[in-house]
């Protein structure tokens, strides 16, 4: 698929910005009753606070730019015609599959932008609840009532977003492994509409 520069750039930095935020996590100690958190903990909270405003940013250009990846082919479960398209790119995935091939990325994937639709909306729910968390807390950092419940629930989208990372950073080296040239296009930020191996620019889906 093609990708406008400003796209590719908010991918960039979101993509960099949460791996760091991931890591961050599991070395950072958290604030308790009569127990600060430390610098990692501080660098957590601040960059968090910058990636929720990316990912706001992020929204906000799905919705005003023009281009082939809408807000529909992210949130399609809501239509059934694109739930329809889904499963049939789920079947065309696997068919794929079978010959130990992956189709190509000169059109969008309904399957592949919907699951990316997902993992934009669990990384701005961390954002939110981290949000919450930071100026929910107590001073001495003891977590009562509906912050305790924000904390679990902080936890478990960040396990989830551990498993999309994972899922997406293996497709996109499967693809470029294939031959698709995924990987590369997407980090030429430099150029005005920079294009995978073997595609060409098409309009609105």
């Amino acid at each position: 698929m093609i990708y406008d520069r400003f796209t590719r750039l908010l991918h960039l930095l979101l993509a960099t910005g949460i791996v760091a935020e991931l890591l961050l996590s599991l070395v950072m100690v958290h604030p308790k009753p009569g127990r600060l958190g430390d610098t990692f903990y501080a660098l957590h909270a601040t960059w968090g606070q910058v990636l929720l405003g990316l990912l706001v940013v992020h929204w906000i250009w799905c919705i005003v730019r023009s281009g082939n990846l809408s807000v529909g082919l992210l949130f399609p479960w809501f239509s059934w015609n694109r739930c329809q398209a889904i499963y049939a790119d789920i079947k065309r995935y696997m068919a794929h599959a079978i010959q130990f091939r992956l189709p190509d990325n000169t059109q969008a994937s309904p399957l592949a932008s919907a699951v990316q639709g997902l993992g934009l909306f669990v990384a701005t729910l961390l954002g939110v609840s981290g949000i919450a968390l930071l100026f929910g807390m107590e001073a001495d950092g003891e977590m009562v009532g509906w912050v305790h419940a924000v904390k679990e629930g902080h936890e478990v989208l960040g396990l989830l977003l551990w498993g999309y990372l994972m899922v997406h950073a293996t497709m996109a080296v499967l693809h470029q492994w294939a031959g698709h040239g995924s990987m590369g296009a997407m980090v030429r930020v430099w150029e005005k509409m920079a294009q995978p191996n073997n595609i060409t620019v098409r309009g609105r889906e």
